[in-house]
């Protein structure tokens, strides 16, 4: 089945008739058709209102509805790039200028091929009047920027910066984008065109297949137009609504005329499966999106975009079939005319073809294969080897890799093997190739067996075991050679006797018997034949004796041959032989003085406790562990217990000093004590006990006790009191004094231990609460009596407050048991505060009341607070004051101010007892109403008269009416105002009282006295009238 669905036809096909490879582009089409454009407004979101502008002024637009969710009337993005059909026109369109659109707001249109094209157009259709301004922009790769591809404007310098209608020249910059005012007219006002072409005006348009420039310039994987500015009538600035709703984009058609971007090497862009975007389906041995790689291993040749005259196809490259690799190399490419260098070369081989064996490789025989050298890069002077694979090898170093040591050299480095350098002495004379480390003989180490294993000295290339062990007679393993000796040789010969019986030395010649020390390690000699060739061996045909040991063993041992007729030297010790010829002794042995040195005799290394030339002796203080076995016996350091430092090296005794005894100083004298086992100088001291008495040293304390003291004495050198007791029994701090009963007053307990001082007598347990040397005295913070004879009647507590004692002091008076007081604190425990005082908590002593002597009672207070206690009426933390209410401060306490609460205005009056009045009361407690005022009962309170009542108490008031001052206005106007009858006859008929002052016009007027008969005669006609004259 098919891989791919053709998007693009082929315009043409990429090779000829004669399948020769060709130039090929796919069709030209609208890249532009149905791809989505990106709008950053569009209108209908809300519904809106927008009006179709006519250009006349004065006539009534058209006014239609922009809604985004009916799909009759929205117009989004969609319709840019739809079928663009001249009978049903559909459009984008942007929100109008009365929601904001217009400079310096933009909107921007944005296509995404999905795929980069040659772009040859882009054409925008608008349903309205095209822009004042607007620009076009291409990018070449999805996250690149956006390029400048042209500027439409009425204003470009304004707007865009640029020269309007300005174009390129040869040799200046094409890829620059240019500005024209062309289309930027607002007529007409539905259906114009702008059409832009990306080679017009550009000087290298004609010679395109050789301009990479321009190639880059037509290049674009996305448009963007940005629409800057509208293109109105100018009565926008009138703001009106129906004005500002007939202004906004409205796109019909966008279209973007191009090819899919191959670069001339594929006839048809497709859709590969599970890809959203379209590929070049590449031919010329190249891929890439836009054909614009060469496949692998086609890289002999750069990449290059076909031609009509080339169709520049990508080669192979010639690897010798020994890769499947390559890559281009412009170096070769511009040596050789090739570019192909092969990469990863199989089977050895290398070279931009693989045409040579790699370094380090031959070519073997068949002349196919590249074999490795494997030449040992430590033992090859070069890696590489001949055409035989045979390496050039360094000094000492062997084999066809050079990988080995030749015989006698060792390990192989960058200057080759080296020569074994073994010590002929230690060595076998053989070595490690690798490591070179000799073998050694059994008794020699190091590297190149250069000296003795520890226990072992005097390397010898005679001795097969390189060296001799340290005899030091077994105390060390640590020795040399002694200087100072040099070889001497002990012989002997004798006459034979009987030839068939057993052979002795006769009498053992001196000279052998000696001590031999220094033939340790050497040879013992003799020559010797048996008689008949059977003769059998025994296990003790040779036999050494000395220092009562024997050491037998037989002829042959030690590597000596089987005796026969001849005369044969055999090595060995002292002997005895039987059934044979003797001849010819020999004993090597040393001496000192010159000559050829003895390197054989030892000097030992003793470890600590053995001196001599051979560790044979003990050191000083040191003794034989076991002095039956001589020398061999082991020292063991002196056990003196520090009191010696010399024993007798064979039995150990010790020779004691420091008042000590015994075989090891382990005990002191008799009339000493102590442990001699201390090791001190001072261990044994004499016994302290007075008169020479006897003591001993308790085993588990080690004290020294005097076994037999005076009756009240004790101690371990009898230098104490008894318990109870007390004195100075040997004078110790001063003259003799002997020890005594203590005196504590009956105030200690005789069942305790240690009452009292040993020394001084002194009293140190005390009980009911005394105190003193003797216990005659009440202890801090008791008193009493302590030599009281009942325990109850001795000491009791003081038991002093801790707010009223100085200093809160817990003590008193030993006698009385008085507390020392704070001021003006009182009692023996200074619990309370003196009359007049309070606050004794404060610890600082009792405050002063300060009671108020006439507002208080008897000038005490609260003994915490300080509160006075007051007279009636009278309050204050020092009665001081009277209470709220009150007033008359004085001895017998203040008075209730008792203001009437209806005619006052608060409950407290004045220093005299007045109270405050409300308007219209008065009296003293405000509890009568005012002149010329009246208490009504309906509206509580005192109520003023009318204002003619003003004018009667005016003139009763005057001084020529103070005859009739009991008349007074407030009485008329009450007896007026009710109605008193019998009051009004009352009045008139004392009327003659005031004739006088009626007749001087004065006092109460005419008028007044009318206006009295005529309230009494309405109210009762049959009273005679009364004339009032004047």
């Amino acid at each position: 089945c098919a891989v791919a669905a053709r998007v693009h036809s082929a315009m043409d096909e990429c090779t000829d008739d004669l399948n020769r490879p060709q130039r090929c582009m796919p069709e030209f089409v609208n890249a532009a058709f149905n791809v989505t454009v990106v709008a950053t407004n569009t209108c209908g979101s809300p519904p809106e209102e927008y009006c179709v502008q006519t250009g006349v002024t004065g006539v009534t637009k058209s006014c239609h509805i922009c809604d985004a969710r009916d799909p009759r009337q929205h117009h989004s993005a969609v319709y840019l790039t739809d079928y663009n059909n001249q009978q049903d026109t559909t459009w984008w369109q942007s929100q109008t200028m009365l929601a904001g659109i217009q400079y310096p707001h933009s909107i921007n249109l944005t296509l995404h091929l999905g795929k980069s094209f040659d772009i040859t157009y882009v054409r925008l259709k608008f349903h309205t009047s095209r822009p004042e301004s607007f620009a076009i922009y291409k990018r070449t790769r999805e996250d690149g920027p956006w390029t400048p591809y042209q500027y439409y404007s009425g204003s470009c310098e304004k707007t865009y910066q640029k020269t309007n209608r300005g174009f390129i020249r040869t040799g200046e910059d094409e890829q620059q984008a240019v500005c024209t005012d062309e289309f930027s007219d607002i007529s007409p006002l539905t259906g114009g065109n702008v059409a832009f072409s990306t080679l017009e005006g550009r000087p290298s348009g004609y010679n395109f297949d050789n301009s990479p420039v321009l190639q880059e310039w037509v290049t674009a994987t996305d448009i963007k137009v940005t629409l800057n500015r509208l293109n109105t009538f100018g009565d926008e600035v009138f703001n009106d609504p129906k004005v500002l709703k007939s202004y906004y984009y409205a796109i019909s058609d966008f279209a973007v005329g191009g090819r899919c971007k191959c670069n001339g090497h594929a006839s048809e862009c497709v859709k590969n499966p599970g890809f959203s975007k379209p590929v070049c389906n590449c031919k010329h041995n190249t891929e890439g999106d836009d054909c614009n790689l060469c496949k692998p291993f086609y890289n002999d040749r750069p990449w290059r975009r076909a031609t009509a005259e080339n169709p520049n196809e990508c080669l192979p490259c010639n690897c010798n079939g020994k890769s499947s690799e390559c890559y281009f190399d412009p170096e070769l490419y511009r040596a050789t005319g090739h570019g192909g260098h092969c990469r990863f070369c199989a089977d050895n081989t290398g070279g931009p073809n693989c045409e040579r064996c790699l370094a380090n490789y031959y070519r073997d025989g068949s002349g196919n294969r590249c074999l490795p050298c494997n030449c040992n890069p430590v033992g090859s002077l070069a890696t590489q080897c001949d055409n035989t694979g045979r390496c050039s090898c360094k000094p000492g170093v062997t084999g066809d890799k050079c990988d080995r040591c030749q015989p006698g050299f060792h390990t192989l480095t960058e200057a080759g093997c080296r020569p074994c350098s073994c010590n002929p002495s230690g060595s076998t004379q053989e070595c490690d190739v690798q490591t070179g480390r000799c073998q050694c003989k059994d008794n020699v180490e190091g590297f190149s067996c250069d000296r003795c294993k520890l226990g072992f000295f005097n390397m010898d290339p005679r001795n097969s075991q390189g060296c001799t062990p340290c005899f030091c007679f077994q105390h060390s393993s640590v020795c040399n050679s002694a200087e100072g000796y040099s070889i001497s040789t002990i012989s002997s010969s004798f006459d034979i006797g009987d030839s068939h019986s057993c052979l002795f030395l006769m009498g053992r010649p001196e000279k052998f018997l000696r001590n031999q020390l220094l033939s340790y390690g050497q040879n013992l000699t003799f020559n010797f034949r048996v008689e008949r060739r059977d003769a059998r061996l025994s296990a003790e045909d040779v036999v050494l004796e000395g220092a009562g040991l024997r050491l037998a063993v037989p002829l042959i041992a030690q590597g000596n041959t089987y005796p026969g007729e001849n005369m044969h030297t055999f090595v060995f010790r002292w002997v005895d032989v039987c059934a044979g010829y003797l001849d010819d002794v020999t004993l090597i042995t040393a001496r000192k003085g010159p000559g050829t040195p003895a390197r054989w005799v030892e000097k030992c290394t003793c470890p600590q406790g053995y001196v001599g030339q051979h560790c044979e002796r003990c050191a000083l203080g040191y003794r034989r562990s076991r002095p039956d076995l001589g020398p061999f016996s082991s020292c063991d350091a002196c056990n003196c217990n520090g009191h010696s430092d010399t024993c007798n090296p064979d039995t150990g005794i010790c020779d004691c000093q420091h008042n000590t005894a015994g075989l090891s100083c382990e005990r002191c004298k008799d009339g000493y004590y102590g442990d001699s086992t201390v090791g001190s100088p001072r261990d044994c001291q004499p016994c302290p006990c007075p008169g020479g008495s006897t003591c001993a040293v308790v085993p588990k304390t080690k004290e020294v006790v005097c076994t037999n003291c005076p009756a009240g004495t004790t101690g371990k050198s009898c230098e104490l009191c008894d318990d109870g007791f007390f004195g100075d029994p040997l004078g110790q701090d001063g003259p003799v004094r002997a020890c005594r009963a203590c005196k504590c007053n009956d105030n200690i307990d005789p069942n305790a231990v240690g009452n009292c001082d040993r020394e001084t007598g002194e009293c140190l347990k005390c009980i009911y609460n005394t105190d003193g040397f003797f216990c005659d005295r009440c202890k801090e913070g008791f008193y009493g009596k302590p030599l009281a004879s009942d325990p109850k009647d001795k000491c009791k507590p003081c038991s002093c407050s801790p707010y009223g004692t100085v200093g809160r002091q817990t003590s008193c008076l030993q006698v009385t048991g008085q507390c020392t007081c704070l001021p003006h604190v009182t009692n023996r425990d200074c619990s309370a505060c003196e009359p007049g005082y309070f606050n004794l908590r404060s610890g600082t002593g009792c405050e002063r009341c300060n009671c108020n002597p006439i507002g208080s009672t008897d000038g005490q207070c609260d003994i915490g607070s300080g509160q006075c206690e007051c007279q009636p009426g009278i309050t204050g933390k020092h009665c001081d004051r009277c209470e709220v209410n009150f007033f008359g401060f004085g001895s017998s306490g203040c008075k209730p101010c008792d203001c009437d609460p209806e005619g006052s205005s608060t409950a407290q009056c004045k220093g005299d007892g007045r109270c405050e009045c409300r308007p219209g009361f008065v009296g003293a407690r405000c509890d009568m109403c005012e002149e010329n005022y009246f208490y009504n009962r309906s509206t509580p309170g005192c109520q003023q008269c009318p204002s003619c009542y003003s004018l009667i108490r005016d003139k009763v008031n005057t001084p020529e009416n103070a005859d009739c001052s009991p008349v007074t206005p407030s009485v008329l106007v009450y007896a007026i105002f009710f109605k008193d009858i019998a009051f009004l006859q009352k009045l008139l008929s004392s009327q003659r009282n005031c004739t006088s002052v009626a007749k001087n016009g004065s006092g109460l007027n005419y008028t007044v006295w009318r206006i009295i008969e005529t309230v009494i005669l309405e109210s009762k006609p049959n009273i005679p009238q009364v004339v009032v004259d004047g």
